[in-house]
Formats: structure tokens, sequence, C-alpha cells
């Protein structure tokens, strides 16, 4: 090896110790420099969730009609007085037939305290009621027109006359059974129908 073989390789390694110390061994310290595998994303953040935000869309409640629908019933001294019922329009198909209904359940015990009472006999079932385009026929069972004598007849079919009156303009027929009551009751009561004030008239 020659004079400047060993000048090129002196040189050489003069450069790699600089290097080396300046890489490694510079002021700041020793430290190396690894790199980051982490591969796991940062974590987003994460908006909190309110009640019913994950939920289905909250369908707004049902509006509530009420219709008010008048009934009949005897008080203490025999007079017929009408009491008030409210009808929910959203929950019954028909307000006349919701009358027929609660005059059929009537008094309440509410109301039987305060003198108030039906001569329509327990055990009377409504059979039907259809309302046509021009008239509604008001079927009842047989147990309507059992019991009480004359005057209770006389009384239960007023009840019934003016509850159908008070909640229709329509004419209103009573059929017991299936069959147009013209005659009711085993005293024989004639009715004239359809029903109003004057069926009771001789």
């Amino acid at each position: 090896m020659n004079f400047s073989q060993k000048l090129g390789l002196f040189v050489l390694i003069v450069i790699s110790v600089a290097y080396v110390y300046f890489s490694f061994f510079s002021s700041e310290g020793f430290h190396l420099n690894f790199p980051n595998n982490d591969s796991t994303p940062p974590a987003e953040e994460l908006t909190p969730i309110s009640g019913n935000e994950d939920l289905p869309e909250n369908k707004p409640e049902k509006k509530h009609n009420y219709k008010t629908v008048k009934i009949f019933v005897a008080d203490s001294n025999g007079n017929l007085r009408s009491l008030n019922r409210e009808c929910d329009t959203e929950i019954e198909k028909s307000c006349f037939a919701f009358a027929v209904k609660e005059l059929i359940a009537a008094p309440t015990s509410w109301e039987k305290s305060k003198g108030l009472s039906s001569e329509i006999p327990t055990g009377t079932k409504i059979l039907s009621i259809r309302e046509g385009d021009g008239n509604i026929m008001i079927d009842l069972s047989s147990a309507f027109e059992g019991g009480g004598g004359a005057e209770s007849t006389y009384t239960r079919v007023k009840q019934l006359i003016k509850t159908a009156k008070a909640n229709t303009n329509l004419p209103v027929y009573l059929y017991i059974n299936g069959r147009q009551a013209d005659v009711i009751g085993g005293e024989g009561i004639m009715i004239k129908q359809p029903l109003s004030e004057r069926s009771l008239d001789d």
C-alpha cells in the first residue's frame, strides 16, 4: 500500500468517525429514532347522544276530540232529566250509538247516590244499531220490554225516545229481537214509529 492509498484510507476513517460522533454523540445526548409502528388511528371524539336521537321519530299523539251527547234518566220524583256524556270521536265509530250504550248502562253509582234511576231493565242488550243515509234502527234484546208494569214501560220507552231525538235529527225506529216494536210489553203498549215525543200518544 503506497502513501496515497494510506492517506485516502486515513481520511475515510476520520470522516466515518466524525459522522458517527455527530450522529450519535452530539451535545443533545445519545438517542435513537425508531420508526412508529403503531397503526392504531387516534381515537375520534365521541359526541354524547341525548335521549331520543337514535330512536325512531316520535309520532305525535293523536288529538282526542270530544262531542257531548245526552241521555235521559229519572229523578227521585219520576221526572226525566238529561245527563251529559262525552263521546271520544277518535274511539267511537258513532256518537249516537255511544249515547244509546250509555243510556242502557246508566246511571253510574254516583248518579244513583243523587237519586237518579233508570227504568230500562238490567240485562237489556243492544243487538245492533244500524245508521243508514235516511234513518237509524235500534235493535234491542227482549229484556227491554220485560217486567215493571205499564208505568215502567212507558218511562223506559220515553227515556229511549228522548235520548234518540237529542242526538240525531234522523228518523229512529225501535226493533226488539229483529222485529219492529209496534207493540211492547205484556200490557200491549202501542208505539208509533219512527220514535217521537208523540209515539206513546193514544
